[in-house]
């Protein structure tokens, strides 16, 4: 190649050479007087040019309790002063940057403050999700606030028989793969972790968390890969015979539905069935480890709620467990019961859904 030509490839190049990498960070203001709405404008500093409010709906809004943006920023910058946000005579009680709260200062128009930067795949400053993990396991409860409702949730009959459901299944499920020993020896193996999830009501950054549902996933060490069962919940708290599964990391594969009655198997990452589930025709949910090792849950009574009443587990080993639990949001307090043992208590920030406390310990 003569130099001119090998001038011009590097000049076509040089763009992309010199392109800032860039990452998106989620901003979050708590309103002092929920229920007030008012328009918001986010102005940037002239110094940062590279910096860009993204515009879309799903990345910027807000309900009665806060008002949120998301901002497309440098990486090689740490910290962007003196960012400005009009807010109409809003009164701001706290300024929230994914899971943490950063200072700022009222001015005569709104509110400004220094955004902290730090790379990450995924901005997490609109999800309010807390976390629990024992060995082999992780239950995660998103919190659902009737405010906050967005998406396909944000209008219609609000969910909260459906809400109720899958919290006691998750911790139905919990006790099933205690008893069943799942947990710890996927842990132990080295096989990754067993995530037990419900669904997010305020679809964030566009996450159609919908219809209602659980998941139950053995995740993967390397998450992609892992498959996701959707687990949907009826109106009426029961499990429906529609089963549907996505591949974690993976949206080019097709989602993948089990027919009605048939057991799914959740494969590790070396090909070898961990275990498998069914729905029942009675809308309850069979875990089985072997043929001879198996729990299936079922709602704690007959009624109409279903699974919202609680959940009865009764395992192969013969005992029976029996899960209720209750998140108040209102005070950051998911309270959960299963007969015989002491009953549990877990505390969470409700800005940010960060655990604060566990009684008992986490272990």
């Amino acid at each position: 190649m003569s130099a001119a030509r090998l001038l011009f490839a590097v000049l076509l190049l040089f763009p992309a050479l010199c392109a800032v990498p860039t990452t998106i960070v989620g901003v979050k203001v708590i309103k002092s007087n929920p229920g007030r709405t008012a328009s918001f404008t986010v102005r940037l500093p002239t110094a940062c040019g590279a910096c860009t409010v993204l515009s879309d709906t799903i990345y910027q809004g807000q309900n009665s309790r806060e008002i949120f943006f998301h901002l497309q920023v440098p990486v090689t910058r740490p910290l962007i002063s003196d960012i400005a946000v009009d807010l109409s005579g809003t009164e701001v009680r706290e300024v929230i940057v994914e899971k943490s709260r950063i200072h700022f200062v009222k001015t005569e128009s709104g509110i400004s403050f220094d955004l902290p930067v730090a790379p990450r795949a995924r901005s997490s400053t609109v999800e309010l999700q807390t976390s629990l993990e024992w060995p082999g396991i992780v239950v995660r409860i998103e919190h659902a606030f009737p405010e906050r409702r967005a998406g396909k949730y944000a209008s219609g009959t609000w969910p909260a028989l459906e809400r109720q459901a899958a919290l006691n299944l998750e911790f139905g499920l919990r006790e099933a793969l205690r008893d069943l020993q799942l947990g710890r020896d996927v842990g132990d193996r080295g096989l990754g972790k067993i995530h037990l999830m419900g669904f997010d009501t305020n679809n964030p950054l566009g996450h159609e968390d919908y219809p209602p549902h659980i998941h139950l996933i053995l995740r993967w060490p390397h998450f992609a890969g892992s498959q996701a069962p959707h687990f949907y919940i009826t109106d009426k708290g029961l499990l429906s015979p529609d089963v549907i599964v996505t591949i974690d990391g993976m949206p080019h594969i097709a989602a993948t539905h089990v027919p009605a009655n048939a057991w799914l198997p959740a494969v590790d990452y070396l090909g070898a069935i961990a275990f498998e589930t069914k729905v029942t025709a009675s809308g309850g949910l069979i875990l089985r480890r072997t043929e001879s090792e198996s729990c299936e849950l079922n709602p704690w009574n007959a009624g109409p709620e279903g699974f919202a009443s609680g959940t009865r587990v009764a395992c192969s080993s013969g005992k029976e467990y029996r899960v209720r639990a209750v998140d108040d949001v209102s005070r950051g307090e998911l309270r959960v019961e299963v007969a015989g043992k002491p009953p549990e208590l877990y505390r969470y920030d409700v800005d940010t859904a960060v655990l604060l406390s566990a009684e008992p310990p986490l272990n």
